[in-house]
């Protein structure tokens, strides 16, 4: 079962003051590469995900143990207020409910609802099976904006590949404009490198005929950046 937090207004320096929503972690899918380290001794381990570490993951602590926060279906009614012009960030941390890697399709289609015509952020490591993919395309029949999120510029051209629109995480001395192994553009996230927010860049929350890259960050930066150059 599924907590979830509303945030009316953010004070995130990078967002700007944009509402949106943190899910419960056991919405996140084992088969995201950030999730999980093996350790020295062959334990399993927080991995380099950046809302594992340092002050977001108090707050996400909170949601997980339900001392902050409210049902999932209840944090997303919150969105059903928003002036029409609001930006909603989906998901400061974790992922969409799910079975087993496949998207539960009602609650879904009920964030797509509460979203409405808002514009919005949205990411999910959920993998592009067939059944993830319809659940995504029913969405997007409803003007809904999806985010896949790749761990490597290889994993980015499998899921440029769906049609829908790719983020890529990349090493910290990325260039601002790169290229996939099959020639895909990415350009890195302009609040990376100026003072735009995303309140006024909402790149992410439209659809694009290239990647948007996010140079490794968080307190786990450096060991992030060292998984993806395999350095």
């Amino acid at each position: 079962m599924n907590n979830a937090h509303y945030t009316a207004r953010s004070s995130n320096d990078k967002t700007g003051p944009v509402a949106g929503t943190t899910i419960s972690s056991d919405s996140c899918p084992d088969s995201c590469a950030l999730k999980y380290r093996i350790a020295a001794d062959g334990t399993r381990k927080p991995g380099p995900c950046y809302a594992k570490h340092g002050p977001i993951s108090w707050h996400w602590s909170k949601v997980d143990s339900g001392a902050r926060g409210d049902s999932y279906r209840d944090t997303l009614d919150n969105l059903r207020k928003l002036p029409r012009n609001r930006l909603i960030r989906h998901k400061f941390a974790g992922d969409d409910p799910h079975d087993d890697g496949a998207v539960i399709e009602s609650d879904y289609l009920y964030k797509v609802e509460c979203t409405g015509r808002n514009p919005h952020i949205d990411y999910t490591h959920h993998e592009p099976t067939p059944h993830n993919l319809a659940v995504w395309k029913a969405g997007r029949d409803r003007g809904f904006i999806q985010n896949l999120s790749a761990d490597t510029v290889a994993d980015a051209d499998i899921k440029y590949d769906t049609g829908f629109p790719v983020t890529v995480v990349l090493p910290l001395d990325a260039p601002k404009v790169s290229y996939t192994p099959a020639g895909r553009k990415i350009v890195c996230c302009p609040a990376e490198s100026s003072s735009v927010q995303c309140l006024d860049c909402k790149l992410c929350a439209s659809e694009r005929p290239y990647i948007i890259g996010f140079r490794a960050h968080g307190t786990m930066k450096k060991s992030l950046s060292k998984s993806i150059t395999g350095a």
